[in-house]
């Protein structure tokens, strides 16, 4: 006959609760997660300058860089929501300097970026370099001479603000997994060596008996 050594029931609770936080911890880190891109998100639209065209605005730039121009075939601009469809034939972009007149380049952005902010939806269409910060006077119009009322939204580095957001949430989120996953394997191996700790002593005892 042994004795064996009684289950220490104490042990087990805090190994009970350190599962527990770790999966706290995940949750918590997707409630962060959602709640950190939402927000942001949905904030980083204000970046973004409306312009309801045909048309034209002046744009106080405070930046030098490319900006990219954005048709938002669903938003809600000046008291009005639009809904205009994915594709618009036949609009002509037009940025001008208005200290100096000069007229600058527009071109095709670089990559295809798309966006939906609640009720906004955009893709970007066109892109423009600024020498140096001022107003700058867009105006948009049809070749064709008519075409209906859409808006077009300018900003600059607003792909990367929005990816930079996706990446940040996305830290939190995998972040929150590594600890719990840490917590976890630290209770599990922990837990097996105290097994493994009491076998041997009970295995010694029946030697010595």
């Amino acid at each position: 006959m042994f004795r064996r050594y009684p289950v220490d029931y104490s042990i087990i609770r805090q190994d009970i609760w350190r599962y527990a936080l770790a999966v706290l911890i995940v949750i918590a880190g997707f409630g962060l997660f959602a709640y950190f891109i939402f927000t942001n998100i949905s904030d980083a639209g204000s970046d973004l300058v409306q312009v309801v065209v045909p048309g034209g605005a002046d744009l106080d730039l405070l930046e030098a860089g490319e900006y990219t121009v954005f048709y938002e075939s669903r938003t809600f601009a000046g008291g009005k929501f639009y809904n205009t469809g994915e594709q618009i034939n036949g609009l002509q972009i037009m940025v001008v300097e208005k200290a100096t007149g000069r007229e600058l380049a527009v071109y095709p952005p670089s990559g295809s970026f798309r966006y939906s902010l609640g009720s906004r939806v955009g893709q970007s269409i066109m892109a423009f370099r600024v020498d140096r910060p001022g107003v700058h006077r867009i105006e948009a119009f049809y070749a064709g001479g008519s075409g209906p009322k859409v808006v077009l939204a300018v900003g600059s580095g607003f792909g990367w603000k929005i990816l930079s957001l996706v990446f940040s949430s996305l830290a939190i989120a995998f972040g929150s997994i590594a600890i719990a996953a840490i917590i976890a394997i630290t209770t599990y191996l922990g837990r097996k060596k105290a097994i493994a700790r009491q076998k041997e002593e009970e295995r010694m005892i029946r030697g010595a008996s």
